[in-house]
């Protein structure tokens, strides 16, 4: 009996040493509040160059339908642009690569998605926005601590079965906000005023920047000519298109609605390097893309949804 008693006192005793704490809380990965969106994105590739007369057509083609479709203060950009330079100075080995991939034989010449439009992209816009995503992206950014790198937390989900396709993911940084107009860079002179001989764009001359000439949508007659949306550099990986989302995935090439990539036990960061050109006023969008192998056994890749936003 005493036995027992005795027993029963130690366990009275431990129990009142044991106090009802609370769980901990388990740490939040950076990803884990990303909400990314079932819809589809279009992509919008616009050939162009400083040198082009007939090159501010298509920035105002540009301009229209990102205005169309993209909201002021909306996160949910619509409409992805991108401006891929050829033979001007603004040219980067990113958009060499991008030409490369979606040849075209004139510009300005747009690409919607992977389909070759010319001058003619409301229509395909339109059309691609309607489209049923497959898969969808999104990212949130931040500087590290020297301020020289934009580092890019990734997710990824999908919203439909997929197997036997690779898939890329690779993030972008854009410059934007480039006044038209002649630069000195290390003593040398640099000229980006607009060529223009059409009657939107009033070609600039020396330091007195390129203007619009009529208002057109988001622009008002006399404001500056800018160069906008240029892909500078991507994401630093071992293949050019992105990390490879099958060597994340541990099924492989066999994905499944509901699959999400990116998390804590999943990770996906890219980091970019800040060079932006050495230009005043020049901003930096952020615009990560997921894209596929080809089907025709072609180089190159396929455009499947994006995400921009910082």
């Amino acid at each position: 009996m005493k036995k027992y008693v005795v027993l029963s006192l130690v366990a009275i005793a431990f129990a009142s040493c044991t106090t009802n704490e609370p769980e901990p809380t388990p740490e939040k990965y950076i990803t884990d509040d990303l909400v990314v969106t079932e819809d589809q994105k279009a992509f919008l590739i616009e050939t162009t160059g400083t040198w082009c007369q007939y090159c501010p057509n298509g920035a105002a083609l540009m301009l229209k339908e990102m205005r169309k479709y993209n909201v002021d203060g909306d996160s949910n950009i619509r409409v992805i642009g991108f401006a891929s330079h050829t033979g001007d100075p603004l040219v980067t080995p990113v958009q060499t690569l991008l030409n490369n991939t979606f040849p075209t034989s004139g510009v300005p010449n747009f690409y919607v998605n992977n389909a070759d439009a010319g001058q003619s992209v409301s229509g395909p816009v339109s059309a691609a926005l309607s489209g049923i995503p497959v898969v969808g992206v999104a990212h949130i950014t931040h500087e590290n601590a020297e301020g020289d790198t934009v580092i890019v937390d990734i997710k990824v989900q999908f919203f439909e079965d997929s197997k036997n396709t690779s898939y890329f993911v690779q993030s972008y940084l854009l410059a934007t906000g480039i006044e038209a107009r002649e630069y000195t860079v290390n003593s040398m002179p640099v000229n980006l005023n607009q060529v223009s001989s059409v009657p939107i764009v009033t070609t600039g001359s020396g330091v007195t920047p390129s203007t619009w000439a009529v208002d057109t949508v988001g622009r008002k007659a006399g404001d500056v000519y800018t160069h906008d949306h240029i892909p500078v550099v991507q994401g630093v990986t071992a293949f050019d298109w992105g990390v490879t989302l099958d060597t994340v995935n541990p099924l492989g090439r066999s994905y499944f609605k509901g699959d999400i990539f990116g998390s804590k036990y999943t990770p996906i960061q890219l980091k970019l390097p800040k060079l932006l050109p050495a230009f005043p006023g020049v901003e930096y969008e952020v615009v990560t893309v997921i894209w596929s192998e080809r089907f025709d056994g072609t180089a190159g890749v396929l455009f499947v949804n994006g995400y921009e936003g910082k």
